[in-house]
This record gives structure tokens, sequence and C-alpha cells, in this order.
């Protein structure tokens, strides 16, 4: 074989691995999900499991509409978990997209044992959204939270507080008043995760979103990839996965369920996240 025929060959072949790539970028992986279990602390006399189940950033559009959604929908309720909280982005750009009556019958099929929570994301204040926002959640049986506390009594009387921050690039997180109210366990919800460093160190546990992770993770280009969260705010500290921010506080980023500018994932699956802790 002549030396051209075999450099056209490995071109042919590094043609068809990209286009497969693509592919599976496009088509496959956005549309994925898979499920990310914690075990927070051990359990102990007198205290009782706590299962908190996490989803972010939706990003409902065109081509990740309600009916996708309803795949979201029916994991989580698999777990049967506790508290369901969304930490935001509901839609993508409501302005382009939005469809309320559908987005809300999908949502509401959600069910917790306690409570469902849910706090503001960028793009539920830009697009047109945060007319909307806080309507199409409370009547899906969300409790919207914006610089605000939901608190929950465990049947042991136990007190678990969930807080809110309203986000923190479009609007403002202000939870001071609530940061120093007594609870045996603290949960912080702040959609963008760089925030938690300035507004997070007294909770047992802060979720957060907003990251997606970069959305695109790229083997062996750590650099790139690094590029890649650089242009989105508040992400290059704190970008996916568990962190530990003080000796006390644990701050999970839930890298999202949709997608954002582009229409793919590669990398990076969609992810429900489950929580379990001893209260």
């Amino acid at each position: 074989m002549s030396f051209t025929r075999k450099i056209g060959l490995v071109l042919g072949l590094l043609v068809m691995i990209g286009l497969s790539c693509l592919f599976y970028a496009v088509k496959i992986e956005p549309y994925r999900l898979k499920i990310n279990e914690y075990q927070l602390n051990a359990p102990a006399s007198g205290k009782q499991q706590l299962k908190i189940v996490q989803f972010s950033d939706t990003h409902i559009k065109g081509d990740f509409t309600a009916k996708n959604l309803a795949k979201v929908v029916q994991k989580i309720n698999e777990q049967e978990p506790d508290v369901v909280v969304f930490t935001g982005d509901l839609y993508d750009n409501y302005a382009k997209y939005n469809a309320d009556e559908q987005v809300i019958a999908t949502l509401k099929q959600l069910k917790a044992r306690s409570a469902k929570l849910a706090i503001w994301g960028n793009h539920d204040h830009g697009g047109g959204a945060v007319r909307a926002y806080q309507q199409v959640m409370e009547q899906a049986g969300f409790t919207v939270l914006q610089n605000e506390a939901y608190k929950l009594l465990t049947p042991k009387n136990k007190t678990v507080r969930f807080v809110g921050a309203d986000d923190s690039l479009l609007s403002q997180a202000d939870i001071s008043a609530q940061t120093n109210q007594p609870a045996d366990y603290k949960v912080l919800l702040s959609h963008e995760p760089d925030s938690v460093a300035d507004i997070g160190q007294n909770y047992d546990l802060v979720l957060s979103g907003h990251s997606h992770g970069g959305q695109i993770k790229i083997p062996l280009l750590p650099k790139i990839n690094q590029q890649i969260l650089a242009s989105s705010q508040l992400v290059t500290r704190y970008s996916a996965g568990m962190y530990a921010i003080t000796p006390t506080t644990k701050l999970y980023v839930n890298t999202g369920i949709g997608t954002t500018r582009i229409s793919a994932r590669f990398g990076v699956i969609p992810e429900i996240t489950v929580f379990y802790c001893y209260v």
C-alpha cells in the first residue's frame, strides 16, 4: 500500500471518528441520564435518614421539551425522595421557547414525601422568564425560595433548614438574615457555585448548579476544558462534583440536565443527585 493511500485511510478514519463523536455529543449524550449517590454522614442513634434529590439546569427549549423532562421526573420519583430541590435555570431562553402548561403538568408529577423546593438561576431572571418562573414552579407544587428559608421538621423532631439564595448574576444573593438561624442540619441552595465561598460557610451542605461541568469535556485536554468553563461566570473555582469548602461544609455542584449555547454534551452526562443524610 502506498504512503499516500495510507495517509488517506488515516484521514478518513479520523473524519469518521470525528463525525461519530459529533453525532454522540448532539444526539445521544444530552438525552442520557445518570444518578449519582452520596452518603453525607454516618447513621447514629436518635437520627433518621433524610433523602434529598437534586436536579438542576433543565434549560428547556425546542430540542429539550417537557417530553424529555418527563424522563427526569420518572427517574427522580423512582428514588422516592423526602425532599426534591431544583437549583435553577428552568428554561434556556423563555422569549424564544416556552411551554408553561406542559412543564407545569410534568413537574406536578414529581413526588416528595416532605417538600419540593426551588431557587432562581440566571436564566430564570433573564430572557423574559422573570415574569413566569415563580408562577410556573409554584403551580407545579414547588416552594420557591428567594433569599428565604424553608424549615422542615423530621419525625424525630429535628429541624432541617433549607435556605435558598437568589441568583448572584442577575439579582442579589442576600441571605444574611437567614444564615445564623438555629437548626439541626442546614442546607444552602445557591445556583452559582463560586458564590458559596462568600455566603455558604455556615451550612452543612450547599447544593449548586450553573456550570454544566463545562458541558463539553475533551479527554486529555485539560487546558481547553478549563477555557470552556471560564466562558461562564462563577464556575471556575467549583465546577462539578463534591467539595469540602470548610471542615464542616460540603458543596456539591450538579452538572445539570440540559444544554445552553450549543445543544451538545460530551463527557458530561446529565445527572440527578441523591444525598443521604442522618438528622
